[in-house]
């Protein structure tokens, strides 16, 4: 049951949150060591994230983890028990986990460097970009200074999250608009480390976005041309390509190119009314606002 659930948790986590919260606690009791990054995983962003019920997360999280021993095959998960005692409040616990996962793992200090970027993680899914701002900063510039040594896949995530959440926001302040360009330029280059040609386009989206809320329509245009060449020479991605056509519909309005603004709105619409996904269809509509603004 437990196999299952962490399988296709994802796919409802978002819609339906307390049912698969509570799905969670009632298959917890069956958790072996290779079941505990996944499953604290997704307890932390369902209950945590999406319920804002960080004590809920926390209670669950330290009852899978009684009674176990810090090892290396187990250190990420007492760094993601780390992060829900810091999103509770508890500043010596969340430490002390910390510490835990250190002194097992094979390499100390990239393991306390990545609980940093759990850290943001936590922090930008419960929508503190602002908290999140000052530890984000700090890690990326240590892991800039570990470099192959640092836990690429999941800076790479955290810088996403962060840049994702800060393009979305209703208004920003300079520094803001710094730190989200920052984050999406540092998603870019650590997925460049260890993902494929789909992590390339999807993050080159990702500057496209940043550079049209920042005003850099030039910038943004390169950045989704840049991408769906890559896609050309790959394989096909439509939902990418479709969402690509749109942030290319939004640079070429900025840069006072109304008729071929027009076409590409026209196309990134007649593609998106052919899905049958609602979720993708209120994921399109949500974009498509901010893009005709």
């Amino acid at each position: 049951m437990l196999d299952t659930l962490l399988n296709d948790g994802w796919n409802y986590h978002d819609g339906e949150s307390e049912r698969l919260a509570v799905e969670l606690e009632q298959a917890s009791a069956q958790a072996e060591d290779r079941h505990l990054d996944p499953l604290l995983n997704l307890v932390a962003h369902t209950m945590g994230e999406h319920l804002s019920d960080w004590p809920r997360a926390r209670r669950l999280i330290e009852q899978v983890m009684a009674g176990r021993a810090p090892s290396k095959a187990t250190a990420r998960s007492w760094s993601r028990l780390g992060v829900v005692r810091l999103m509770t409040g508890d500043v010596a616990g969340g430490v002390a986990a910390d510490l835990d996962a250190a002194s097992a793992a094979e390499d100390p200090l990239a393991t306390m460097l990545e609980a940093r970027f759990l850290l943001v993680n936590a922090l930008v899914g419960a929508h503190s970009a602002d908290a999140a701002a000052g530890v984000y900063t700090g890690a990326l510039a240590l892991a800039r200074r570990l470099g192959d040594a640092a836990p690429h896949r999941v800076i790479a995530v955290a810088s996403n999250n962060l840049a994702s959440e800060l393009v979305e926001a209703k208004t920003r302040t300079p520094g803001e608009d710094a730190l989200m360009a920052a984050a999406a330029e540092a998603a870019h280059e650590f997925w460049m480390k260890i993902g494929t040609w789909v992590h390339d386009e999807r993050a080159r989206y990702l500057k496209a976005l940043v550079a049209n809320a920042l005003g850099r329509p030039e910038e943004a245009l390169a950045e989704a041309d840049a991408a769906l060449e890559i896609i050309a020479a790959n394989d096909e991605q439509p939902v990418d390509t479709t969402f690509l056509t749109l942030a290319r519909s939004r640079s070429l309005r900025l840069l006072g190119r109304a008729a071929d603004s027009a076409a590409a709105l026209a196309a990134a619409d007649a593609a998106a009314a052919a899905w049958d996904d609602q979720g993708l269809k209120d994921w399109y509509a949500e974009e498509r606002a901010r893009a005709v603004v």
